[in-house]
């Protein structure tokens, strides 16, 4: 969706400060998609895959679960900061909005705002813990570890566009993995 809103829009503050004063719902819209409904969704797949990873619980499947947690707390706290910060900047008068927006934006990408790496690291364990367990189907759980380390690579500020990889791949691991849990829901095995 960045790409077609405005190609740049999440490193470019002047941009971005644009197209909020002309679009501001339409970017709350799209955050509170991204990030509370995300995470939303993310809080129930992580309480499946914690069911699934239940019969034997060590601690790398407590780990799985503290990081899915800590991942969709934190796209919570960055959405609602998003969504408040544009709605405080919509109602200030025009002669502040500039000023104001430079501290929203450093706040913004300072909680990390196109940065993947804490959903990198929880698909990484996860999907180490699934090959470690010998749980089917591997291959999806080698794919989710070639996704999860191109998240954690956007750590890295030079490797940013890594995160592009990791959301559009991330959309095929999410699909994939609720098919498997679909499949192994109507089979009765967990």
């Amino acid at each position: 969706m960045i790409f077609w809103i405005q190609p740049g829009i999440n490193l470019n503050p002047h941009q971005r400060l644009a197209f909020i004063l002309s679009h501001g719902r339409f970017f709350q819209l799209w955050y509170f998609i991204i990030f509370i409904v995300f995470a939303s969704c993310l809080m129930m797949l992580c309480r499946a895959i914690n069911h699934w990873l239940s019969e034997r619980i060590t601690f790398s499947t407590q780990l799985v679960a503290v990081f899915g947690f800590i991942w969709s707390a934190y796209c919570f706290s960055i959405g609602l900061i998003a969504l408040f910060t544009i709605e405080y900047l919509l109602l200030l008068p025009a002669e502040q909005q500039t000023e104001v927006w430079f501290v929203i934006f450093a706040i913004q990408m300072g909680l990390g705002d196109g940065i993947e790496w804490v959903g990198g690291i929880w698909l990484t364990v996860l999907s180490w813990v699934m090959i470690q367990r010998k749980v089917s189907p591997k291959a999806l759980h080698i794919f989710g570890l070639l996704v999860g380390i191109t998240g954690c690579l956007t750590l890295h500020p030079s490797l940013q566009d890594a995160g592009a990889i990791f959301g559009l791949s991330q959309i095929v691991w999410f699909v994939w993995m609720g098919f498997t849990l679909r499949a192994k829901s109507k089979l009765g095995s967990y």
